[in-house]
């Protein structure tokens, strides 16, 4: 269950189905035909008390079944590549500690459909970017050299960000291994696209074994991925979508313990998601979740 109230998530349910059929070359009728299919999923999934992300896993997974695998996202990943590539470059200069990387990879969440902040300003923050939760060190007492350090990705373009801390955790001597979606999903960052890009580089091993849906359903993952994650001495977790998934959808957050090790990192995008990791809408978060 996912806790957060249906009311605050239809909306911007609703407008991620738009934006998806916004990016798909139908005809008016099947455009149309999608429209309801991915309304009946969104009021079924509200009703049954279910993740967002869950919700909207399901109706991408539908869209794609019916439109062949189209990629309605594709014209904003590559906006989006470039956008990083430009606002990173002006942050290569950040101090190499945990504290100041984790920061960036917090800073480049911001590249979302739905998070419309002035991502410059934000940028310009750096390493600096206040947190409205830190649990920053609780995660860093993990990392001890040769530390097996997961770490699964989020949005197109965030690389560029998540860069900068993956070669920090290699420069402490731990192996790392960068996690990516299989298939296409909203703005997600899948395995053809960062090779698509050129930017598989500096990420430690990257593997694009996550399931082509929003944040990560650790029961369906596929083996290798379960297997790669319980040998982890820290997971790094990008994005609202893996906290719902993750944190609410599984009960971690509640129960206060996670299978593995867990920081995830994001920007706070909405006021459900807000207010259940305890800060102010539009504040980064760093919320570590020990093993059980």
């Amino acid at each position: 269950m996912s806790h957060i109230p249906s009311g605050e998530c239809h909306a911007c349910l609703e407008r991620l189905g738009e934006q998806a059929l916004a990016g798909l070359l139908l005809e008016p009728a099947e455009l149309a035909e999608l429209r309801l299919g991915i309304g009946r999923i969104t009021r079924r999934g509200l009703a049954q008390g279910e993740a967002p992300a869950f919700i909207a896993s399901e109706f991408f997974a539908y869209v794609r079944q019916r439109t062949n695998g189209a990629d309605p996202f594709a014209a904003k990943k590559t906006a989006d590549f470039a956008a990083a590539r430009q606002a990173s470059a002006r942050l290569e200069g950040a101090p190499d500690t945990f504290a100041v990387r984790a920061r960036l990879a917090v800073l480049g969440n911001a590249l979302d459909h739905f998070f419309l902040a002035d991502t410059n300003r934000l940028w310009e923050q750096g390493g600096g970017l206040e947190l409205g939760r830190d649990d920053l060190a609780l995660a860093e007492a993990n990392l001890t050299p040769g530390a097996r350090v997961v770490i699964l990705a989020d949005n197109c373009g965030e690389q560029s960000f998540d860069r900068m801390l993956a070669q920090h955790l290699l420069g402490r001597g731990c192996e790392v291994h960068y996690v990516v979606k299989a298939g296409p999903v909203q703005n997600d960052l899948s395995l053809a696209d960062l090779n698509a890009a050129n930017e598989n580089f500096g990420l430690g091993q990257v593997h694009g074994t996550a399931p082509a849906a929003v944040g990560l359903d650790s029961d369906a993952a596929p083996r290798e991925l379960r297997e790669l994650l319980a040998g982890a001495d820290l997971v790094v977790a990008k994005g609202m979508g893996h906290f719902e998934t993750l944190g609410l959808g599984r009960g971690m957050l509640q129960a206060g313990r996670a299978p593995w090790p867990l920081l995830m990192l994001f920007l706070a995008k909405c006021a459900g998601v807000a207010r259940w990791a305890g800060v102010e809408k539009g504040q980064g978060v760093a919320l570590f979740l020990p093993s059980s």
